[in-house]
This record gives structure tokens, C-alpha cells and sequence, in this order.
């Protein structure tokens, strides 16, 4: 069964169906809608959620079997605003100089603020002692490039990596910093990009790549034609 918002889950497993490493999400919502590590867990993989939102974070404790570590993934330690989108749990997002980036000033309910505690994603696989990295999946609307300056690729290696990306191909930052890391995007679901090593022999192919190129411009005419995406003009 499909748990992801646009197949995600089922589609690396058939791309990697021996996978059998850590599945890691940052920003899991109530662990269930629109997970992209579910789907693993129910096939007995290790996984780990990070869900800064109390309330969130006790529903996943609740439902799952996976670590759960309850902090928002940040590009520093330490404390900060957290806006909660009443009502719209997938908007909510740290409150720093990424929230242009997001979409919960477009949410029409209330809008909750708590302090949160910020990891990066160094100290938490530090913490669950990683090994092998199958995925990381990262939503957190708009803040997606701090978390991956939180993350040390060459270290950690992820197989897979999948970003949010609401500006619709206009900010390519995120793009560009992985790029520097050589990790290329091989394929594009619906907001979803999919990000592997340079030279994976599985992922890193050229009908991939064609594919992922083809994608991201139909994927940019409709944010051109529609008015949508946001622009990366935050730090």
C-alpha cells in the first residue's frame, strides 16, 4: 500500500527493492498521510521521523514503530519559532528568513507559535547511530536548504534524497548546493525532487537524467503560467 502523496514510496522500492538501510523523514506530520517512510516500516525496515510539533510527534509514537526525535531539523542547534498552520498541520514551518519560501501566509486559519528545538541532521543520525542511508526525505516548507547545511553528504551518503520544492524550479539553490556535493536529480513527482550520488549505477543514468530535465520544464511553465512558485530571494 502507497502511504506517499505521489507514489514515492512505492516507486523506490521498485528502483531500489533491496534496500534494506535506514529510512530517515524530516518533517512526518502524523506519520501516516503522506508518508514517505511507511511504506518501509511496514516491510520491516529501520526508519527514523523528525516532527517538531508535540502533538504530531505523539501521534507518530503513537501509530509507529520507528524513532521518533522531536526537534526541527535546522543548520544550527539550539531554539526556535515554530508556526503552527492551524488546521493545515503541512504548512507549518520554523519562522526564520526561509518563510518567504513557504506557503503558510497563503493559510487562511489561525496561525499558532511555539518555541521548538532546532538539530541539525548531523546530530540526529549521530544519535541513532547510522549506517547505511537509503533515504532521506525532507518537507519542511522552504527551509529544506538549512537542513542540508545541517548535513554532511560526504559522511553520511545517502542513496536517495527527496525535497519539497515549492518555488516550481525558480530557486535552483537547493539544486545548486547538491550539485557542489555531487548529487544529481534523477526524477521529479508531482513538488517532490529526487537527488542521488553522482555515478550511482542504479539511479545516475542518462534516461533518468533526460527524464528529470524534461520534467523540470513543464514543471517551471506551469509555475510561469499558473503565477505559483516562490522566488529565492531569502538568505
Amino acid at each position: 500500500m502507497a502511504y506517499a502523496q505521489f507514489g514515492e514510496d512505492v516507486t523506490l522500492h521498485r528502483l531500489i527493492p533491496d534496500g534494506d538501510g535506514l529510512y530517515v523523514e524530516i518533517g512526518g506530520n502524523d506519520g501516516i498521510t503522506g508518508s514517505n517512510t511507511l511504506f518501509f516500516e511496514e516491510l520491516g525496515r529501520p526508519c527514523v521521523v523528525v516532527e517538531p510539533v508535540p502533538y504530531l510527534a505523539r501521534q507518530i509514537r503513537a501509530r509507529r514503530r520507528c524513532t521518533v526525535i522531536e526537534a526541527a531539523a535546522d543548520e544550527r542547534e539550539g531554539e526556535a519559532e515554530f508556526l503552527i498552520a492551524a488546521g493545515g498541520d503541512t504548512l507549518s514551518t520554523l519562522n526564520n528568513v526561509n518563510r518567504a519560501l513557504s506557503r503558510i501566509d497563503e493559510h487562511i486559519g489561525g496561525i499558532e507559535t511555539i518555541q521548538v528545538r532546532t538539530r541539525t541532521l548531523d546530530s540526529m543520525l549521530e544519535e541513532v547511530d547510522a549506517k547505511r542511508i537509503e533515504l532521506i526525505s525532507i518537507d519542511v516548507e522552504g527551509n529544506e536548504l538549512s537542513v542540508l547545511r545541517g548535513l554532511t553528504l560526504d559522511r553520511w551518503k545517502p542513496r536517495v534524497l527527496i525535497l519539497e520544492d515549492n518555488s516550481f524550479g525558480r530557486d535552483r539553490r537547493v539544486q545548486e548546493h547538491l550539485h557542489q556535493c555531487d548529487y544529481l536529480r534523477f526524477r521529479i513527482t508531482g513538488v517532490n525532487h529526487w537527488y542521488c550520488a553522482r555515478g550511482d549505477r542504479r539511479l545516475d543514468t542518462a534516461l533518468h537524467r533526460l527524464q528529470s530535465a524534461l520534467f523540470a520544464v513543464l514543471v517551471r511553465a506551469y509555475g510561469m503560467i499558473s503565477g505559483r512558485g516562490r522566488n529565492g530571494e531569502t538568505a
